[in-house]
């Protein structure tokens, strides 16, 4: 080697999952977009180092936060998908198969999220397909978790409103002032739902994440329950086999629906105390195989007992004065309150990522934001939500 000529050191030759830090800083700082990936000088992280940070979310705890954040009203429609689908056989299926995919699905948001220890959906799309990428994929995620959050509070009061007509046995909505739909989800939103927005950490949520799944668990155990338990109706007609080829799609929109839990597994999967791809396994394993099961038990049983005949939300095809149903309607009033902190956490991650990305910021200044700030973004998402509602 010349003396002038610069010595420059050997480049390790290692597989994905050794590579170095100059590895990643030249390999992948090129979006799949284009252009140049800003990355914080801080940023040392590889998929073979251990996060900076330690979460506080034990395995057993993201389960149930997962899982809270698949089941929700969708549960009710599965019996009724499965009918239009052309049945238990051809819906299990469909579900069983889609479920495979979901599962790789997550694994790969793990692997990427550890490529530049990325705490959210946004961090991902940003370290993988740079800010353009980035900006889109978060106006996305802005509009799904808005729109989901509404149609919470619609589904909340529907079912407020059924709750309060079997306690009071008067179905006039507006009757009085204290059965009123504006006045009961006002009073839940101010006292329930905008105190479990607060928290800065998505961990807290494992907590009333726990009611909400034990919730739903509920709901499933009624429509099995009371098939063994209400008298058989010989004029039902099940669904055994889709009469067109087009009919298996009808399922597809309430499959995937109930389990879409991608925007917030990455939250969680940061907030692990352990944080290995091998680790989520374990949680995101258990969790879609509670929910599955759950699923499949609703839409048997559900089928068995109504058939072709059974209403969407198949408790609408009970009778209005069953106890048990009544409570299971409770149930998911639970499970919609303990649902739409998460939804709306993500929604705040990515407006706070809106608001770094138009300061010039990197990602993981955002979390340095004071109280107040966080405060402020809480607020007013959760009046824009809640003025929307109607």
């Amino acid at each position: 080697m010349d003396s002038g000529e610069i010595a420059r050191p050997a480049k390790l030759k290692t597989n994905f999952f050794n590579k170095t830090d100059t590895d990643y800083t030249s390999d992948e700082s090129s979006a799949l977009l284009g252009g140049p990936i800003a990355v914080p000088p801080e940023s040392k992280y590889t998929p073979r180092q251990e996060p900076t940070t330690s979460g506080k979310t034990s395995s057993f705890g993201a389960v149930f936060i997962v899982v809270n954040a698949c089941i929700g009203a969708g549960l009710l429609n599965f019996p009724a998908a499965y009918q239009a689908a052309g049945g238990i056989a051809v819906g299990t299926s469909m579900q069983l198969g889609f479920l495979l995919f979901i599962i790789a699905s997550l694994l790969v948001l793990a692997v990427c999220a550890d490529v530049r220890n990325s705490n959210s959906y946004q961090d991902i799309i940003q370290s993988m397909c740079g800010t353009t990428g980035n900006i889109a994929c978060t106006i996305c995620i802005i509009i799904y978790c808005f729109g989901t959050c509404v149609t919470f509070f619609i589904i909340i009061g529907d079912q407020l409103d059924s709750i309060l007509a079997f306690i009071t046995h008067d179905d006039d909505k507006h009757g009085h002032w204290y059965t009123d739909r504006r006045f009961t989800i006002t009073i839940l939103a101010v006292f329930v739902i905008l105190p479990l927005c607060l928290p800065k950490d998505i961990s807290i949520l494992k907590w009333p994440s726990s009611v909400g799944v034990l919730g739903t668990i509920y709901v499933a155990a009624v429509v099995v329950a009371n098939y063994y338990l209400l008298p058989a109706n010989a004029a039902t007609h099940i669904v055994t086999k889709p009469t067109s080829w087009t009919d298996v799609f009808a399922a597809i929109p309430t499959i995937c629906f109930g389990f879409q839990c991608h925007i917030s597994a990455v939250p969680v999967y940061a907030s692990l105390k352990k944080r290995t791809v091998s680790q989520f396994a374990l949680v995101i394993t258990g969790a879609l195989v509670i929910a599955s099961v759950t699923y499949i038990l609703t839409g048997i049983y559900g089928s068995l007992t109504f058939g072709d005949q059974v209403e969407s939300d198949v408790l609408l095809s009970y009778d209005a004065g069953n106890v048990t149903v009544t409570v299971a309607r409770a149930m998911i009033l639970c499970n919609m309150l303990t649902s739409y902190p998460i939804l709306h956490f993500c929604g705040r991650l990515a407006i706070e990522t809106v608001y770094t990305t138009a300061r010039g910021l990197f990602p993981s200044n955002s979390a340095h934001k004071s109280r107040s700030s966080q405060f402020l973004v809480v607020t007013i998402l959760s009046l824009l939500v809640f003025v929307t509602r109607d």
